[in-house]
């Protein structure tokens, strides 16, 4: 984390210049720039439970394999076989730290399979204006109070008296 705090101190005035350029072209582009931003939140959310729930069960696999080991106990208190598992919990792009090494590359198929996931079932769709429904007399809304005359019609739609 200490990573990301030097980098983000460091280089702190060109994301403001890129956050200030791309807030009005956010803003200008907003019926599609809109969706975009909010489906990416959503992944990425996806994406940190994923992670979350990895780190939880490959400490969970652990603590198992520790305390279900029977081999004597070293001075530390774990057993001689004790497995040296884990993942980082917040540092996740450091492949170094994640033991054993193959749990990164099934964090990485486990992140496709999200994604491809989402795209298949949630996929993204840019919202239509809805075009505003005038009356008659051409200025106002129409809504569910319709006026006295078409009260026996609009009843008779949704079968009450």
């Amino acid at each position: 984390m200490d990573a990301v705090a030097a980098h983000l101190s460091e280089y702190y005035l060109y994301y403001l210049i890129g956050v200030a350029a791309l807030l009005p072209v956010l803003y200008l582009t907003r019926r599609w720039s809109g969706p975009l931003v909010f489906y990416t939140l959503e992944i990425a959310v996806y994406l940190g439970f994923m992670h979350l729930v990895m780190w939880a069960l490959v400490g969970l696999t652990r603590w198992f394999a520790e305390n279900s080991s029977m081999k004597a106990l070293r001075e530390d208190g774990r057993p001689i076989d004790a497995p040296d598992w884990g993942t980082p919990l917040l540092e996740f792009w450091q492949q170094e730290e994640y033991q054993p090494g193959w749990v990164f590359y099934m964090e990485i198929v486990a992140a496709l399979l999200i994604i491809g996931l989402v795209w298949r079932y949630r996929p993204m769709r840019v919202q239509r204006r809805k075009e505003r429904r005038r009356t008659a007399a051409g200025n106002k809304k129409t809504g569910i109070n319709k006026g006295n005359a078409e009260i026996p019609d609009f009843a008779k739609r949704y079968g009450r008296r």
